[in-house]
């Protein structure tokens, strides 16, 4: 006999009827002993739509049998009525019905920059901007004015749903003030088609019109994947890297595997005393993010993302946020790590430190870095330019921060002085034994010199410090970067300075702030260039160190057995014809390159570690 359940799905109301989502049927009949999982789609005689699904663990039992047996009995002998329903039932899942339509991923769509766009204005330029359409979703970048390569480093998040309502409709608009906006072109990109977990750089050109669009896309699966490497995946890897097969793919330097596994007391940034924390990972240009954990100052997300390493000097930059809503965050801690100084494949926790990676902020977060490398392609990558980093933020004007790189600059010069003043000291006989010293080693080495004894002398000093470091295991000493430690909204910025001022100022103002730029950040370089240098001798970072030990026995080698002037002849033809062999050749110099890789001292400072132990952070205002 058949005996129905109906079960009826409603949305909870508190003030008004509740609202019916759907109905479904359950025949006991059918139903095992053994507990089985039942999939019912809900549905709505007076609607023709999916409503959904409920999905539940049933079973029947031998009571159930027993009344159902009596009911019959008592239907033979009586009027029909409606039979009284047994079931033992167990919901474990959602319900997805009309007025509740979840998303399955998220797009973070970064705009980079325009190039070779068409002039819409009399002066010959145009002063671009982007919107962006994807259903009822719409954005608009910020205007850049006067310009045909505009520089925009925006970034949009849209929620994707399904494949139909997937498609991302791009237009560029030229801003005008006194009439309506001129069209520039557009472009449509299906953000369901792209690979997920993975970041895409995007050249696309507009349709119908000359210029392009750069684009940085990454989506990220709202349910999280499981994703860790197996050892037949280990074993590929450790194939692919191996020494045997490097100049099979130069470019592919190696691969890194970081599970972001927890976070820990987290500052409270809801009204209830919670957050809603999520972890965004960023390498480079590469980017990826776990799902948001709600109302937790603990979260624990134990996402496993995957990166090609294609500079082993790269730095993984870990962000924590509280999610607001889909598009707005409130930045929580930060966390900077190079992937030489990850210890590979252990769980290390770390204090998370402000914004501007400069004290310590409340939290900690627990992460694991596993990687592998080809030693022989990195150390050639490292002698060419960096990747670009296309969404890093253009520096501005402050005056703390020319103050920090002026002090910067002014401890190397004073180390300069003093190493000068030793010298002088040396030719007016202040300690004659001293004096006697130095002048018998001068007239020794300037007698037996050669120009092979110079890289061996750096290589010597090199050597001394490794011993010192890593033999007697003497501690490093401690940087003093003097870096800028000001606000985020600083009120010596030059933008506020030039908003109280009189217009007849604004022109001589934005003029010093363009010079004052530059003599900022020249001060920075010379400041960067002259600690990477002291840092390649003080071991910060044995990868280059090592390398440069490398690279000082070869050259001490070649000028040993071969004369200058025949080595110096065939720098000069290489040089000369290299535009000429290689026509898309990018001037370089491998030195420069190698001490980019250098971390100054700032970047030292960034990449410190802050003791959990240490005392409680301090108190930092709300920053969205």
């Amino acid at each position: 006999m058949a005996c129905k359940v109906e079960l009826r799905v409603y949305d909870r109301d508190r003030a008004f009827t509740d609202d019916f989502m759907g109905a479904a049927e359950i025949d006991l009949a059918s139903l095992t002993p053994t507990s089985e999982e039942v999939n019912l789609h809900l549905a709505d005689e007076n609607l023709n739509e999916e409503l959904g699904y409920i999905n539940l663990h049933a079973s029947d039992s031998e009571p159930i049998r027993e009344e159902m047996a009596i009911q019959a009995e008592l239907l033979s002998s009586s009027p029909p009525k409606e039979p009284t329903p047994f079931l033992t039932v167990g919901c474990h899942a959602g319900i997805r019905g009309q007025r509740t339509i979840f998303p399955v991923a998220v797009a973070t769509v970064q705009l980079v920059s325009g190039s070779n766009l068409p002039a819409r204005d009399a002066n010959g330029f145009s002063d671009p901007y982007v919107k962006f359409t994807m259903g009822k979703a719409k954005k608009k970048s910020k205007v850049c004015y006067k310009t045909l390569n505009p520089v925009w480093k925006d970034e949009f998040i849209f929620q994707l749903f399904n494949n139909e309502s997937s498609t991302l409709d791009v237009t560029v608009w030229d801003k005008d003030n006194y009439r309506k906006d001129d069209f520039i072109g557009r472009c449509e990109l299906n953000l369901w088609d792209i690979e997920r977990e993975v970041t895409h750089s995007l050249q696309l050109g507009l349709l119908d019109t000359p210029g392009n669009l750069l684009f940085l896309i990454t989506i990220h699966d709202i349910e999280p994947r499981e994703n860790s490497l197996t050892s037949y995946d280990l074993s590929n890897l450790r194939t692919r890297y191996n020494k045997t097969a490097t100049f099979q793919d130069l470019p592919d330097v190696g691969f890194a595997e970081l599970k972001v596994i927890s976070a820990t007391g987290l500052r409270a940034a809801d009204i209830n005393g919670k957050s809603d924390p999520f972890c965004v990972v960023q390498l480079c240009n590469a980017r990826a993010q776990t799902q948001t954990c709600y109302k937790t100052l603990d979260p624990v997300w134990n996402r496993v993302f995957t990166f090609p390493i294609r500079d082993i000097h790269d730095v993984f930059d870990i962000c924590i946020f509280d999610s607001d809503n889909v598009t707005d965050r409130e930045f929580l801690g930060r966390v900077a790590i190079p992937i030489l100084r990850g210890v590979n494949g252990v769980e290390r926790t770390y204090a998370l430190k402000d914004r501007k990676l400069k004290e310590r902020t409340k939290g900690t977060v627990t992460i694991q870095i596993s990687y592998i490398y080809n030693p022989i392609r990195a150390a050639i990558r490292t002698l060419s330019p960096r990747e670009e980093k296309y969404m890093e933020e253009d520096l501005k004007f402050k005056k703390n921060l020319l103050l920090s790189n002026f002090q910067r600059v002014w401890r190397l010069m004073q180390s300069i002085i003093a190493t000068a003043e030793f010298i002088n000291s040396c030719f007016t006989w202040v300690n004659p034994r001293r004096s006697a010293v130095a002048f018998m080693a001068f007239l020794v080495i300037v007698w037996n010199f050669e120009l092979y004894m110079l890289p061996i002398s750096l290589l010597m000093l090199l050597m001394k410090t490794y011993v010192d470091v890593f033999v007697r295991n003497q501690p490093l000493a401690a940087v003093e970067s003097g870096k800028y430690s000001g606000s985020e909204n600083d009120d010596d910025d030059v933008d506020e300075e030039l908003s109280s001022n009189k217009p007849s100022l604004l022109q001589r103002l934005s003029a010093l702030q363009e010079v004052l730029t530059k003599v900022q950040n020249i001060l920075d370089f010379i400041a960067s260039f002259g600690e990477r240098v002291k840092n390649t001798f003080a071991w910060r970072v044995p990868f280059l160190s090592w390398l440069a030990v490398c690279v000082l026995c070869v050259v001490a080698v070649v000028l040993y057995y071969f004369p200058l002037r025949g080595i110096v002849l065939l720098w000069g033809i290489n040089k000369f014809t290299k535009r000429l062999r290689k026509p898309n050749f990018v001037p370089n110099n491998e030195v420069m390159d190698f001490l980019s890789r250098v971390p100054s001292n700032v970047q030292i400072d960034d990449y410190r570690e802050i003791p959990i132990e240490q005392g409680s952070p301090k108190n930092c205002k709300k920053k969205r």
